[in-house]
């Protein structure tokens, strides 16, 4: 996990959560350790009772600039 993102102006209810991984399957193994995870159930549990969490959508990118990208 990179960090968690929230807008600095506009919309209050829109926050950005980033990974950095190197695959779908990669990122497959991520949520299923974060599922077994104590601490990180025990974070999403209290996400989802509070509701901070309402809805969640998943996007894949891919890096497009330098001097990161692959050229």
């Amino acid at each position: 996990m990179t960090g968690y993102y929230a807008l600095h102006e506009g919309s209050t209810t829109l926050a950005y959560g980033i990974c950095n991984v190197q695959s779908l399957a990669h990122y497959e193994e991520y949520r299923a350790a974060r599922v077994n995870d104590p601490l990180g159930r025990e974070n999403y549990e209290f996400a989802m009772r509070e509701k901070f969490l309402l809805k969640e959508d998943i996007t894949f990118l891919s890096l497009a600039s330098t001097p990161h990208a692959k050229p």
